[in-house]
């Protein structure tokens, strides 16, 4: 990689631009007399954009360097540093209602923010735009049934009385969340198994390559640049990292992460007090997006090549990987550091869970949509936004 390449990139416009809010947050968290908790709110929300697209970055160029199979394992082994940092610090400081609030909103912007503004871009562009129903309706199939494995303990808690057991609730919850996780991270770990084995024999070798990759790293944000090459040359300049830069940015943009993330969690009370904003607001909604930018602009850029077969399974992929991975591995873990965390979430996020995969099953069961279709996704996604900014909880 030249000097004369990076100042080329570093001069187009993009989201690298966002980077001067990292030493403005540490600026903020840093001196005293500077510091407002509120302002280093959002320039630590603005940096972890920048951050997670430097991780996905350096996942994608060091998978590149190893080939299809391990490439894609790669990838689904760091592609959601940014969800399970976050998700840790969380869970560290006792912050388990933020920790789900920001699980729910992960799973909800990839179905409808990611999927819903792709079909309006296709749709608008190409009027009613078809897709392979069959790869649709396995990735609906399976991110029914993980919606429906994470929402069980919450029906379960709601529907038995336990004032008559010896028993309390709260301990059987949190059996069955550990016990739930670990066969959800077996249905993960399948998942990868089965789509690794698909594609590689395929008949297109370059497709499946880049069809594993939508699978295994859709959090990724450099998608949006990986994915244009197979369908649209691009005139922009490429950046070829080395394995050593790949792991030098992949470490730093880690520990930027963890202190972007320790910021954030740090300054939720100060947002809800001084701005209003609830908690399940902050974390579905804010944080939710934040987590997701990759994917969605991913989703978008391939929807505009008329590519929306890939969009939905870079949405819908997406949120099957948070609720089969994410999740399952951050409630053991937090049964690990002593500060359990369990499945069971509020009526609001049941109902915005259950809602989101019942719109996204609806509109991918015959294989054809238009741009309406994406604007009520998006709609859909508002009203969720408006109940969780009211949420009393």
């Amino acid at each position: 990689m030249q000097l004369q390449e990076v100042k080329q990139v570093l001069s187009q416009p993009s989201i690298n631009w966002l980077a001067i809010f990292l030493p403005i947050s540490l600026v903020i968290a840093y001196l005293p007399g500077l510091r407002n908790e509120i302002f280093l709110f959002f320039t630590s929300c603005l940096g972890m954009v920048v951050v997670a697209y430097w991780l996905g970055n350096a996942t994608e160029q060091l998978a590149d360097k190893v080939g299809c199979t391990w490439g894609g394992m790669m990838n689904a082994a760091f592609s959601n540093l940014p969800e399970l940092i976050f998700g840790l610090i969380a869970v560290a400081k006792g912050l388990g209602p933020l920790a789900k609030a920001a699980w729910t909103g992960a799973i909800i912007s990839n179905m409808l923010v990611a999927v819903g503004a792709a079909i309006m871009v296709g749709g608008y562009r190409f009027g009613t735009v078809t897709f392979p129903l069959d790869r649709a309706k396995d990735a609906a199939a399976g991110l029914m049934i993980a919606a429906v494995a994470i929402l069980m303990p919450s029906v379960y808690a709601h529907a038995v009385d336990f004032s008559s057991e010896n028993v309390s609730a709260a301990d059987v919850i949190k059996n069955v969340s550990v016990w739930l996780s670990v066969f959800l991270l077996m249905a993960y770990g399948g998942s990868i198994i089965y789509t690794l084995a698909r594609f590689r024999y395929s008949e297109p070798a370059l497709q499946a390559k880049n069809l594993v990759g939508a699978f295994v790293h859709s959090e990724s944000a450099p998608q949006a640049k990986n994915l244009a090459e197979v369908f649209v040359p691009e005139e922009d300049v490429e950046m070829s990292w080395d394995v050593p830069l790949s792991i030098g940015v992949l470490a730093a943009s880690s520990v930027l992460m963890a202190f972007l993330s320790n910021f954030v969690a740090d300054c939720v009370d100060s947002v809800t007090t001084g701005l209003g904003w609830t908690e399940m607001f902050v974390g579905a909604i804010v944080i939710g997006i934040i987590g997701n930018v990759g994917a969605i602009m991913s989703a978008v850029l391939v929807a505009y090549k008329n590519k929306l077969d890939l969009s939905f399974e870079i949405g819908m992929n997406a949120a099957s990987q948070v609720a089969l991975l994410v999740i399952p591995t951050l409630i053991i873990a937090s049964s690990v550091v002593g500060k359990p965390v369990d499945f069971l979430f509020s009526p609001p996020q049941i109902a915005a869970l259950i809602g989101s995969v019942l719109i996204m099953t609806q509109i991918s069961q015959d294989g054809r949509c238009n741009w309406l279709n994406g604007l009520q996704m998006l709609i859909f996604f508002g009203v969720i936004s408006v109940l969780f900014f009211y949420d009393p909880t």
